[in-house]
This record gives C-alpha cells, sequence and structure tokens, in this order.
C-alpha cells in the first residue's frame, strides 16, 4: 500500500464530488447537524481539518473510494448546496445562514480552504480495511478530560 500527500481547496473537491464514492462496508452518515455546523465553523475560521484518505480506483483520472472523511465531506457538500445552516452564532458573525447568501470573502474563504489528504494506491480490500479500523481506533475523551481541554474565563 502506498500514500502520496496531497491538498485541494474545497471548490475543486465540490466540482468533483461525483468522483467520491463510499464505500458498501462504511457507515451511512451519522453527524448531527450541530457537528457538521462546527466542521464548516472550522473551515472558515481557517484553522486545520484530520487528514482526509482516498483510495485510487482503476485507471480512471481521479475516481476515489473515500476511506476516511466521510462525514466531513457531507456536511461540506451540504453546506456548499445550501442544505446545512451556519449555526446561529456563525451566521451572526459572517452576516448569512447559507452558502448561497454569504458575502463573498466568506465564500472565497470557504472555497480556497484546502484540504490535506493522502492518497491510497496499489492497496488490497483487507489492507483498506484494516487501516481504516485503525483510524478509527482512537479513544474519546472522557466527560473529565473534555473539561479539562475547556479554557476556561
Amino acid at each position: 500500500m502506498k500514500m502520496q500527500s496531497n491538498k485541494r481547496a474545497i471548490d475543486k473537491l465540490y466540482k468533483r464530488r461525483d468522483r467520491y464514492e463510499i464505500p458498501e462496508w462504511q457507515r451511512g452518515e451519522v453527524w448531527s447537524q450541530s457537528k457538521k455546523q462546527n466542521l464548516i465553523d472550522t473551515i472558515l475560521r481557517g484553522w486545520k481539518l484530520p487528514k482526509f484518505y482516498f483510495l485510487k480506483l482503476s485507471n480512471e483520472p481521479e475516481l476515489y473510494e473515500v476511506v476516511d472523511g466521510q462525514q466531513r465531506l457531507n456536511a461540506i457538500f451540504e453546506f456548499f448546496d445550501n442544505e446545512l445552516p451556519l449555526s446561529s452564532s456563525t451566521a451572526d458573525a459572517c452576516g448569512a445562514e447559507y452558502y448561497q447568501d454569504l458575502p463573498d470573502n466568506y465564500t472565497d474563504i470557504f472555497d480556497d480552504y484546502e484540504i490535506e489528504f493522502d492518497e491510497i494506491e496499489d492497496a488490497s480490500d483487507e489492507d483498506i480495511k484494516m487501516f481504516f479500523q485503525r483510524l478509527q481506533d482512537g479513544l474519546p475523551l472522557t466527560s473529565s478530560e473534555k473539561l479539562n481541554a475547556v479554557h476556561s474565563i
């Protein structure tokens, strides 16, 4: 299995969204609206996201299977499609609730934001499933760890 790091602007990803397939063995959409809204807010702030992982399929140019990042991609695409509103606090800060209504400076920030991804090649189905399992093995924070992570005023 080979991996090569790359970056791509979100608007280019969206324009080619039909080239990103979700494998049958992955779970469906599970993120809440607030989690999706936090992701979009993170992008509009220019903060880093975790890396995505895409498996290059066959000899087709730029046809991928999404190994990791499905929930994030779905949230991004929903926002572009004006199906996901911003949270009220983000909408207040940005001047609009939906992508289509945002001022140009915010759509530019969103469109130009580059996601980092690793392109995977020469991997068996078994390798991909094992790799996915390892990515998902991170332990969630306990309640006390979450409290300690919050910056107190």
